[in-house]
């Protein structure tokens, strides 16, 4: 199952989670995008992409329209600070489909001569989008931020597929574009069925997600089957879009290393056509907090067990905690990973703020667990 049905609902990420399976990727990045930063990102979603078994000739082709994506973004994004307003960039997988989407503001006064552009691209067969490549090229048209549409008929040549578009208007001045490229990496077919509103994978699903994170004011959402190469990638990220002191970032990153050491570790489930450690990460700003949120399977067994521990360790005061901790690190008879909760005791120490988590059940065996660490920045 792949869709989601109430767009309202503060679990929307939850939903995402419930919603995509062992072989899903999806990386949303809401923010400025420097040259540095963009490297990152790519970077993170080549090491997924090198994970599939695709030919090379294909895999340039995702990569190239990811490349062009995030190009378009850095050409047309604005400085203002409003949430709804900041460029998002998202690769989805699903099976052997790729999926790219992208977001930036755009002057109401250019969407006419923009939509009339890609209506074109989108009428035209690969003979003929190659022939209308070669004029454009020839013609050399350029403006003052890139060059004349070239890059959206690549993207059309590239993935075999229409490119789909949305606009919502934002005021009387600019609106909000959206612009979705799918790829099949095994045959470059054109995908047959329009995916519904409802899916995770289509346009309008990344519309409506959109705003919830802008209304969020969340930055990153990671979801995939963890492992220590997208962690260190994942970081990456993090440490490029950082302008705060050492002290702090230093804290974050910590703190952002535990939970996603917590999904890899302890995550680990066979369920559905789920194997692996699958886990979402996201991030966000909440006023003078950052929020860091991880969401993974965990065994309904278990959960009573690890609701005492996180209730334990968030009503200790801080003495208290310290010495639990000091107790926990040198009791060398019991499992340290698994048993004595040590990774918990130290993130609520560095975060100085309660754990807050949730559960939500999905069968008799299996249930989601979330769980939020707010840092002051």
């Amino acid at each position: 199952m792949d869709t989601i049905h109430d767009k309202d609902t503060r679990d929307f990420i939850l939903e995402l989670m419930k919603s995509t399976g062992n072989e899903d990727l999806q990386y949303i990045y809401r923010g400025e995008f420097t040259q540095n930063l963009s490297q990152h990102i790519l970077s993170l979603a080549e090491k997924n992409i090198d994970k599939d078994r695709i030919s090379g000739k294909i895999k340039k082709r995702v990569f190239h329209i990811m490349v062009e994506s995030i190009q378009n973004i850095s050409r047309h994004q604005d400085e203002s600070n409003k949430p709804e307003e900041t460029a998002i960039f998202a690769i989805q997988k699903k099976k052997e489909w790729y999926y790219v989407t992208t977001g930036n503001i755009i002057e109401n006064t250019k969407t006419a001569a923009l939509c009339e552009k890609l209506d074109k691209i989108n009428n035209l067969d690969q003979e003929e989008l190659d022939q209308f490549y070669r004029e454009v090229l020839s013609n050399g048209q350029l403006s003052s931020k890139g060059g004349a549409g070239l890059g959206l008929i690549e993207m059309a040549r590239k993935s075999g597929n229409k490119l789909t578009y949305d606009l919502t208007k934002l005021n009387d001045e600019i609106s909000y574009f959206y612009l979705h490229s799918n790829i099949n990496t095994t045959t470059l077919q054109e995908e047959k069925e329009t995916l519904p509103d409802t899916s995770v994978y289509s346009i309008k699903y990344m519309t409506m997600l959109h705003k919830f994170i802008a209304d969020n004011n969340i930055q990153l959402i990671y979801s995939t089957i963890f492992d220590q190469d997208g962690l260190l990638s994942l970081i990456s990220i993090m440490k490029s879009r950082m302008n705060d002191t050492l002290n702090y970032r230093k804290k974050l990153i910590s703190l952002m290393v535990e939970m996603l050491q917590n999904i890899i570790h302890h995550g680990n489930v066979e369920i559905g056509d789920i194997n692996g450690s699958k886990g979402i990460f996201y991030i966000s700003e909440q006023g003078q907090y950052n929020e860091l949120t991880t969401i993974n399977y965990i065994k309904n067994k278990s959960i009573d067990i690890l609701k005492q521990k996180i209730d334990y360790i968030n009503n200790l005061s801080d003495s208290e905690r310290e010495d639990f901790y000091n107790e926990r690190l040198f009791d060398f008879r019991i499992n340290t990973n698994k048993e004595a909760g040590l990774g918990f005791i130290e993130m609520r120490i560095k975060s100085k703020n309660p754990l807050e988590y949730s559960f939500s059940k999905l069968n008799e065996e299996y249930s989601l667990f979330k769980y939020t660490i707010r840092i002051q920045n």
